[in-house]
């Protein structure tokens, strides 16, 4: 037998005949089991009481002052005794007495007379299922301490990483603000040099300074709006009714000069007359300028960039294709980290692509990349949505 559920179990006999106690006594003790007596129901209640460590109840039903089945449901409404299996002692064989045994609580009965090897194998069972769910309870008990703990330290990580972020943002607040401020100096001195006669090196020098300043003034203006958006998500978003081709149509034009140096034609073509949605315009305008300014970018000299735009069920589906260099291998829009790329921003549009993500996303839409067989292609996803 499992000696170590012996040795570990106690058990309260009830029964009003001292001679049936002595028995049963003695039987339990052979066994090694720590015995308890009550002999009736009020007293039994008594000793779980003052005792709760009882591992088992042996209950006779036929008893004066409480019988076995009153004090099998006395004992059911106690929070500290209602896990005690309570295996009931009886000469009443009947389905009807067996049935309410069952219904007030007991686990088992065993009839009289009482064999001694059916008894004691069920005496086993019983403690052996009481101390599964003991073991269970612990377990689920030390669960729940290890889940409270750990969620306890996910707080405090979110905590600390939140603190982080908005640390984060402030810097490139502060930074790009930094920049800005004697940028805008820089840019305008640079301006009136360039209405100036000037030597052909001169010139040349003047426009790599326009080129940089251009570059460093782009870079200010996206890490703020990236800052924005890590900050506000889509409360940065000022929504109006806008139309869509009118919109592209306005971000083209403002970049052909840009295109035409590199001889590339900019075609747009609209499926739909129906394209007004809400839109925060400037946000809007910023993405598609990054990437068309891409497109010509990464672009062929005399090539061509292509602009769809074409309804979707309730959305807008804009393309913009352009013939040139694809995507790096293994390129995911998705995993941008915008500030850790070693490559030089001019060289690579994880930056603006991040920054229109953001945008994108923060107007519940999508935006997805892939390579052609003559260069790349950006897809843009935008709900259609009315005021």
């Amino acid at each position: 037998m499992n000696t170590s559920v012996r040795q570990k179990s106690k058990i309260l006999i009830v029964d009003d005949k001292q001679r049936n106690i002595q028995v049963l006594g003695s039987l339990l003790r052979q066994e090694d089991y720590v015995i308890g007596v009550a002999t009736n129901g009020k007293q039994a209640l008594e000793a779980l009481k003052e005792s709760n460590d009882y591992d088992l109840i042996l209950l006779d039903v036929n008893m004066p002052v409480m019988d076995g089945f009153e004090a099998c449901s006395a004992i059911r409404k106690h929070e500290g005794l209602r896990e005690i299996p309570i295996i009931f002692l009886t000469a009443l064989v009947d389905t009807e007495n067996i049935i309410k045994g069952f219904e007030v609580g007991g686990q088992d009965y065993v009839t009289k007379p009482f064999n001694s090897k059916e008894l004691l194998a069920r005496v086993k069972t019983q403690l052996e299922l009481k101390q599964g769910k003991d073991q269970l309870k612990q377990v689920n008990n030390w669960l729940e301490e290890k889940v409270a703990e750990r969620t306890a330290d996910l707080k405090v990580a979110n905590e600390k990483l939140l603190q982080l972020d908005t640390a984060k943002s402030e810097f490139l607040n502060i930074i790009s603000h930094e920049i800005r401020t004697p940028l805008n100096g820089i840019v305008g001195v640079l301006g009136l040099i360039g209405e100036l006669e000037l030597p052909e090196e001169i010139s040349e020098l003047l426009e790599i300074m326009e080129l940089s300043a251009d570059r460093l003034e782009s870079f200010a203006n996206q890490a703020l709006d990236i800052s924005l958006f890590n900050t506000k998500g889509k409360d940065a978003l000022y929504l109006n009714l806008e139309n869509l081709t009118e919109l592209i149509s306005d971000t083209v034009e403002k970049a052909r000069k840009h295109a035409e140096k590199k001889n590339i034609s900019i075609k747009q073509q609209s499926k739909t007359e129906q394209n007004q949605t809400m839109l925060d315009r400037g946000f809007i305008k910023k993405c598609f300028s990054h990437i068309i300014d891409n497109a010509i970018k990464f672009g062929n000299p005399d090539s061509q960039i292509t602009i769809k735009i074409a309804p979707d069920h309730d959305d807008f589906i804009v393309s913009i294709e352009n013939e040139g260099k694809s995507f790096p291998e293994n390129y995911d829009v998705h995993a941008i980290k915008p500030f850790a790329t070693k490559a030089h921003v001019d060289k690579n549009p994880g930056l603006s692509l991040f920054l229109c993500k953001q945008i994108i996303e923060a107007h519940e839409g999508e935006i997805d990349i892939m390579n052609t067989e003559n260069g790349a292609l950006v897809i843009l996803k935008l709900p259609l949505q009315k005021p």
